[in-house]
């Protein structure tokens, strides 16, 4: 555990992995915070709809395994059981998260850097945090170093690793074809069956564009036939420009409000029945 709280504490960007009820594998790229000694994230209402299918498993993996947030280090991952809680008051961000959040996620500055700037959106404030409560072993796991090419995959045993999926340009992704050949970075095959990868890219120092990509499908020999796939690895990330900016930002704002209305009517106290 005290290794993977000081990964937690020094990593910009990190990875976040379960499996639903289903037994379908998720995989979100996250800030790492830690609170009260606990590492945990603190997702903002607009990424509700992402980690709903956690809930009910309540078990998770944490990773870090994206080169510019291990130091030089090897990545790793832990899992245990999580908490899920809807701090729809947004007091726990501001008990010690808000100041990490801050400097690890430049982007939240714009919004909450201020009394007069959490005031003004106050939506950004309420929190889905996520807390590990008690990890296994730490399993190392190699560093990705190509966001174009290098993933976290989640395999059918339900160990995550980080591969290298070759060059994927031209792949339109969806097809009876088999897909490019897929590498485990620490050299072990990768068991067949289904899969999900998920790799990232963002520009440094600001974060102002943090893209992920994911693709999923079924690995069989080495090859990855795919069912779907979403963002564009190694895509350009050019700076925004102020009608983007304006668009996201409303967009963010309303997400966050509708997620955090639909929490509100979760977590509100049953009335009592009246004599």
């Amino acid at each position: 555990m005290t290794r993977l709280r000081k990964a937690w504490r020094t990593a910009v960007t990190a990875e976040l992995c379960w499996t639903g009820a289903d037994g379908s594998p998720s995989a979100i790229a996250v800030t790492p915070l830690v609170h009260e000694g606990s590492v945990c994230v603190a997702l903002p209402y607009s990424r509700a709809a992402q980690v709903e299918s956690l809930r009910a498993g309540r078990t998770a993996t944490f990773c870090v395994t994206d080169s510019r947030s291990t130091g030089g280090e090897p990545g790793l991952a832990a899992s245990g059981p999580v908490t899920v809680v809807d701090d729809v008051e947004g007091e726990v961000l501001a008990d010690g998260l808000l100041e990490q959040e801050l400097a690890k996620y430049p982007p939240s500055r714009t919004l909450a850097d201020s009394v007069l700037l959490r005031r003004e959106h106050w939506w950004w404030l309420p929190r889905i945090v996520i807390r590990l409560d008690g990890p296994g072993a730490v399993t190392p796991l190699p560093a990705r170093t190509n966001p174009a090419r290098h993933a976290l995959a989640l395999t059918s045993d339900g160990t995550p690793r980080c591969v290298d999926l070759g060059d994927l340009d031209g792949l339109d992704g969806v097809g009876d074809r088999s897909g490019p050949a897929v590498r485990d970075l620490s050299g072990a095959p990768l068991p067949d069956g289904p899969t999900l990868m998920l790799g990232y890219d963002y520009t440094m120092p600001d974060l102002e564009r943090w893209e992920t990509w994911a693709v999923s499908g079924t690995v069989a020999g080495g090859a990855l036939k795919v069912s779907a796939r979403n963002g564009e690895p190694g895509a350009d990330l050019p700076p925004l420009g102020l009608l983007a900016r304006t668009r996201r930002h409303r967009q963010l704002g309303k997400d966050c409000r509708s997620g955090l209305r639909a929490a509100e009517r979760r977590v509100a106290p049953t009335s009592e029945p009246t004599s």
